[in-house]
């Protein structure tokens, strides 16, 4: 992961809508002091930024969030980017929650942090979080990550590996899918084709989840890779990232 940070913030939304916010100490020589934050804190040495924003989430408020994936909301004017955000949707119970850091911790309707004493960067972060959250878009690998938690559970039962299991409906799947593109000029089928291609994306989005808790940003940092090697005509290079993927 990238070396060029410097602390990681995690922003923990609930399923009907609210953020958990942390009030800071009041004191001068801490940085916006008396503000309502998301728990998050600097990084220590050899963390990357997903443990960095799991470690402080942790410290403090208790909360042990396995799934968090990253979000990367466009950069306020000034922003260095040394912090890195990431995001779960957590049914969070406020009775459970232990206050490791600040003066208190409180769930709030994510329209009313514009309100509150918020450091403005947040304040612009938390509105980009809002819309997506409105088009769903971090919900995938929520939802990948409960696929993969019932399947880890059917395969602890089992003694089957979930990796194995994984990987052989992606074969399968992709058969298919491969099967079915010889047809595609037929419209009637291509609903069919459609759904085969996504059994296999799934498939392969799960199968990467069970390899590591972190599998959000190692496909998001694999896609920022791919991307520059297409876009910078090399094409040897792209074929290879290509047939890693095979």
């Amino acid at each position: 992961m990238s070396a060029d940070f410097t602390s990681a913030d995690a922003m923990i939304t609930t399923p009907g809508g609210e953020i958990l916010l942390q009030l800071r100490d009041d004191l001068p020589d801490i940085r916006w002091p008396a503000h309502w934050v998301v728990p998050g804190g600097h990084a220590e040495i050899g963390e990357t930024p997903y443990e960095t924003a799991r470690r402080e989430l942790r410290e403090e408020t208790g909360l042990d969030v396995e799934a968090l994936l990253p979000f990367d909301p466009v950069r306020a004017e000034g922003d260095t980017g040394t912090i890195r955000y990431f995001h779960a949707i957590v049914d969070v119970d406020p009775a459970r929650l232990v206050l490791g850091e600040g003066q208190e911790l409180r769930l709030v309707p994510i329209p009313e942090v514009q309100g509150m004493r918020v450091p403005p960067d947040l304040k612009d972060y938390v509105r980009q979080l809002e819309g997506h959250l409105r088009v769903g878009k971090p919900r995938v690998w929520a939802q990948i990550d409960r696929i993969h938690a019932r399947l880890a559970a059917r395969c602890a039962a089992s003694g089957e590996s979930a990796v194995e299991n994984r990987l052989r409906l992606l074969a399968d799947a992709g058969a298919q899918a491969g099967a079915l593109a010889a047809v595609e000029a037929d419209p009637g089928r291509a609903e069919e084709l459609q759904v085969r291609l996504c059994e296999a994306i799934v498939a392969g989005m799960v199968a990467l989840r069970a390899t590591t808790p972190d599998a959000a940003t190692f496909l998001s940092d694999y896609l920022v890779e791919a991307e520059r090697d297409s876009s910078g005509g090399d094409r040897a290079q792209f074929e290879q990232a290509d047939h890693r993927i095979e």
